[in-house]
């Protein structure tokens, strides 16, 4: 008002009625004990107390409008990624978002931490990354960190060429008892999420070749070491090298949550990145 030198000019600005722009001053006016304004033919005007206290109000708006603007920038450089990612997503999925990201945005500097989910969180927590994609799991609750989820994927199995029966689009649990298993090792989500899966079903879950990837799954498979439940996101829909593979009846899809910080926005090419992997299809 003091600058645009009218009640109703204020208003129009700031987008509220006059009554509430002078209701307003009348209880600065009274709180202060100052009268701040007085009334011109034209207008309004400030009294000496009012110009006196109008660089130290403007100070305080511009160092609010400052602080809304911090709250709301994270702390990750704009051209910059920071994202944890399991074997799962981080073989197919997310290399094709990125790469859609950066035929737009070939400047962006691409920062990726994998691991198992207990430590891709930890270092969301610490604000490491901004964004983690883990295995879901029902008991993870709170702790600063809210997750969605943002697929879900059938299960299927690997096993070496030729040893599947033919004709047959799916396979069970059960018939998966009597042969080797080529599963990743403890601490995996999706290996909580077979052992579950086991368990609910009553069958012994005995692994052969226990690895640390979903590469040597398929490649230990291809050597003929076993067969192996994987998830199917991770391959797409194409045959590998040296394997066949057949839908896992009897078992749960497996859902994959991205997770990030509780109240801290993601930085804006992050959210772009997790609205390509949330419209991505194989």
């Amino acid at each position: 008002m003091a600058r645009l030198g009218g009640v109703g000019r204020a208003a129009e600005a700031l987008d509220r009625t006059q009554p509430s722009i002078s209701a307003r001053l009348a209880d600065l006016e009274r709180l202060w004990e100052t009268r701040l304004f007085r009334r011109v033919p034209r207008g309004m005007l400030l009294t000496p107390e009012g110009s006196r206290l109008l660089p130290p109000a403007e100070a305080v708006l511009r160092d609010l409008e400052e602080l809304d603007r911090a709250a709301g920038v994270p702390v990750t450089p704009s051209r910059e990624i920071r994202v944890g990612a399991g074997d799962a997503l981080g073989r197919r999925r997310l290399p094709r978002a990125i790469a859609a990201l950066l035929r737009d945005r070939p400047e962006l500097d691409v920062r990726i931490r994998e691991g198992p989910a207990p430590r891709l969180l930890e270092a969301l927590r610490n604000g490491e990354i901004d964004l983690a994609l883990v295995v879901h799991a029902s008991e993870r609750r709170g702790d600063g960190i809210d997750f969605r989820t943002i697929l879900e994927s059938e299960v299927h199995v690997l096993a070496p060429r030729g040893e599947l029966p033919k004709g047959q689009h799916a396979l069970s649990l059960k018939a998966l008892a009597a042969r080797r298993l080529v599963v990743l090792q403890p601490g995996s989500g999706f290996r909580r999420h077979l052992e579950a899966a086991f368990v609910r079903s009553g069958i012994s879950f005995r692994p052969a070749v226990e690895v640390g990837n979903l590469s040597l799954v398929r490649r230990f498979v291809a050597a003929g070491l076993g067969v192996a439940p994987v998830p199917a996101v991770a391959f797409g829909q194409r045959n590998q090298p040296g394997v066949e593979r057949r839908r896992l009846a009897g078992i749960e899809r497996v859902r994959y949550d991205h997770a990030v910080r509780a109240g801290v926005p993601l930085p804006e090419m992050t959210r772009r990145l997790l609205e390509l992997l949330s419209s991505d299809a194989d």
